[in-house]
């Protein structure tokens, strides 16, 4: 007998989904492609009220979403970060969720060394000035011998730090939990976090969006951090206040931000972080390297298999679901 089916939301060219598709297939699970462009409330509701489980993108999972979906048992984050599903609702709801950790680490430690780079060498500016028939040189500074400050000192972080080691960077770090050892390897220095601040040529962000970290990035932060310094953010867009980020920018208070992430997304066209020419913007794709994206596509199928083989994935976030069914009190 063919088993409930699966809605994948992932949002990836199908041609990533081979393997995974051929897994499904050999277990005689059923799956389906939702729309992932089609994910307000009442639209992600009725993709997914008939199914039992989903390979989730970086849709919103709210309580009502799911309550309106009795079927929905096991939800699979393809990805690290799962700050977009409503954790409590779906413990409550005895929905099971589930994230593939670690993959995406080199990627986005890339692209935050890309973006550090492209603000350094103002790679932007020369393509305008090309484009425009202009010729020559504009005023830049090299990152080799630079500060750079990690805040959050994580996989990602970590995976930048020996990918800085060429630059002969001073290398800071703050995490609320120091890994001595792992510092110690990539010669990497822990510090306070007005210290980072106040000393740091690139700040690059590593954190999850957590309530103390909501907007830990704001006036006061802008206020410290050196004339001339860059910020990039590969991390959650809430981390950094928007408001407070583009009165930085207009006062000239930092020389530039590269931002893969928002506090609302898709970024609105009318954002005031459109209308600067010192912001290098990119659409939440850090980790969306063909070789990434297929290895999360692939372990996110594990796990939905785990579900109907073992009833729980390895990764599951909540297993105190586990023990009872949905609708259990």
């Amino acid at each position: 007998m063919m088993k409930d089916n699966v809605l994948i939301l992932a949002d990836a060219k199908r041609e990533y989904f081979c393997e995974a598709e051929g897994l499904l297939k050999a277990q005689g699970i059923r799956y389906r492609f939702g729309d992932p462009l089609k994910v307000n409330e009442t639209e992600l509701a009725d993709q997914a009220k008939e199914v039992q489980a989903v390979i989730a993108g970086s849709e919103r999972w709210t309580r009502n979403v799911m309550e309106k979906c009795p079927g929905l048992r096991v939800i699979v984050r393809c990805g690290t970060g799962y700050d977009g599903i409503d954790m409590a609702a779906a413990s409550d709801l005895g929905i099971q969720v589930a994230n593939t950790p670690g993959l995406n680490t080199y990627a986005v430690a890339e692209m935050a060394l890309s973006l550090i780079l492209t603000l350094k060498r103002r790679l932007r500016d020369y393509d305008q000035m090309v484009r425009k028939g202009e010729w020559g040189p504009v005023p830049v500074n090299e990152l080799r011998g630079k500060t750079v400050g990690l805040v959050g000192f994580g996989g990602v972080a970590r995976q930048l730090a020996w990918l800085l080691q060429p630059f002969q960077c001073c290398i800071l770090a703050y995490d609320v939990f120091r890994d001595e050892g792992a510092a110690e390897k990539l010669c990497v220095s822990y510090t306070s976090l007005e210290y980072l601040f106040r000393t740091s040529d690139v700040i690059s962000l590593h954190l999850p969006l957590l309530d103390e970290t909501k907007h830990l990035i704001d006036k006061k932060v802008f206020e410290l951090m050196k004339p001339g310094s860059i910020l990039v953010n590969t991390s959650r867009g809430g981390i950094v206040c928007t408001e407070d980020l583009i009165k930085a920018l207009d006062e000239e208070r930092i020389a530039g931000v590269a931002l893969d992430v928002f506090e609302q997304e898709p970024l609105p066209c009318n954002s005031g972080l459109c209308g600067s020419n010192r912001i290098i913007l990119s659409p939440h794709v850090a980790s969306a390297t063909k070789e990434t994206t297929e290895q999360m596509i692939l372990a996110s199928t594990k796990e939905i298999i785990r579900y109907y083989t073992e009833g729980r994935p390895g990764s599951l976030l909540n297993p105190q679901v586990v023990c009872r069914k949905r609708g259990d009190t």
